[in-house]
């Protein structure tokens, strides 16, 4: 009963720090507007912030990995939230472009370490306690990026800018690490993880990492660039603008509950094509309008479009025929995690020549891919 009820403190407070690793997400997106415009940023150059971020998150796979199979996830998970609480402080405060994007480097790594080893904590405590746990964590992140983005969202109406805002997010941020975070197992006691790795996905694995690639280039763009865009193109204030993080985050968090039971009715070829079209539908409603209403609704309907792809196609890599099933998932993750790296720049980029409402367009692209590709993998690719 005893070792119940560890295992029970345990979840609860990895639920609590992905609900924390959300926040974080949240927070920085939401008030994306707020560093551009106080820095005069132009659109290539925060994309360029934005891409940071990515690329080291990225980069700190491997020693997430490396240090959840030596030391036990707890620590990792831990250091990763301070390291994320740290690089948000930095960024607050950063005076230019240059000291913007080592800061986004250091929230970047805290985000890679908190990831990998949360994920291996959880993955533990499955096993421990012989049932699924992980969608209800990720739904834990999920309410975590509408909590950080509500949070943005009236810290901007109150006229709080980010030296105010990230600094307080921060501070709670680092309150989980070091006061709930020890709830967690310890690293005697975690059990072994197998790392995190890269892998060329090839074979049968091509075209589930090819829509993943999809779903987090159309997930990481909409996060990053909701807020910019309603700033921007759609002549929204500061407070409606940091509603497209919200928009997005409350449609995607309550799209994740129901996704178990809508793969199984309709299957992963299904879910894919409904879920694409909607992300595409939502993302075109908020660049053709570009006014604020419609592009809320937009931005919900990719979040709820997107919800439960990347779920279900982490379950077809696993099921590859010849594969196993850590090599299947590593290798769409891999696909995945390019899909979040390349999507700042060449969104950013491309904003300079044709505009952000042309450049979100790439986002109605890929959701159409998805939408029609994805029926494909239950006729065997």
């Amino acid at each position: 009963m005893r070792a119940e009820s560890r295992l029970r403190a345990a979840h609860a407070a990895l639920a609590v720090a992905f609900l924390a690793f959300g926040a974080i997400d949240g927070t920085w997106a939401a008030r994306l507007p707020a560093i551009q415009h106080g820095l005069g940023l132009n659109s290539g150059q925060l994309g360029i912030v934005i891409f940071a971020v990515s690329i080291a998150a990225t980069a700190s796979l491997p020693l997430a990995g490396w240090l959840t199979s030596h030391r036990g996830s707890r620590g990792p998970a831990q250091l990763g939230l301070l390291v994320c609480a740290l690089g948000l402080t930095l960024a607050a405060f950063a005076p230019g472009l240059r000291t913007l994007v080592l800061s986004a480097g250091v929230l970047g790594a805290g985000i890679g370490l908190a990831d990998i080893s949360a994920n291996a904590h959880g993955v533990t405590l499955e096993d421990r306690v012989g049932r699924p746990l992980l969608s209800g964590l990720h739904g834990s992140w999920s309410f975590g990026l509408l909590t950080g983005s509500a949070i943005a969202a009236v810290a901007a109406a109150a006229g709080a800018g980010p030296k105010v805002l990230f600094p307080a997010v921060a501070v709670g941020v680092a309150g989980v690490a070091v006061l709930v975070m020890p709830r967690l197992l310890p690293g005697a006691e975690d059990a072994a993880v197998e790392s995190a790795r890269f892998a060329l996905p090839r074979g049968a694995l091509a075209l589930p990492a090819f829509l993943t690639f999809c779903s987090m280039f159309a997930e990481s763009a909409t996060m990053n660039w909701s807020a910019v865009f309603l700033a921007g193109p759609a002549g929204a204030g500061a407070a409606l603008a940091a509603g497209g993080v919200v928009a997005f985050s409350v449609a995607m968090a309550f799209a994740r509950l129901g996704g178990d039971p809508l793969t199984v009715r309709w299957g992963v070829g299904g879910l894919a094509r409904r879920g694409g079209f909607l992300s595409a539908a939502g993302m075109l409603l908020a660049i053709t309008t570009r006014s604020p209403a419609p592009a809320l609704v937009g931005f919900a309907c990719v979040g709820a479009g997107c919800a439960a792809i990347v779920p279900a196609l982490f379950r077809v890599a696993a099921a590859a025929p010849g594969i196993a099933a850590g090599a299947g998932i590593a290798a769409v993750a891999t696909a995945g995690y390019t899909g979040s790296v390349v999507e700042g720049p060449v969104i950013g980029f491309l904003a300079r020549g044709i505009g952000l409402s042309g450049a979100l367009g790439l986002v109605v692209a890929v959701s159409a891919a998805i939408a029609l590709l994805g029926p494909r993998l239950e006729r065997g690719g």
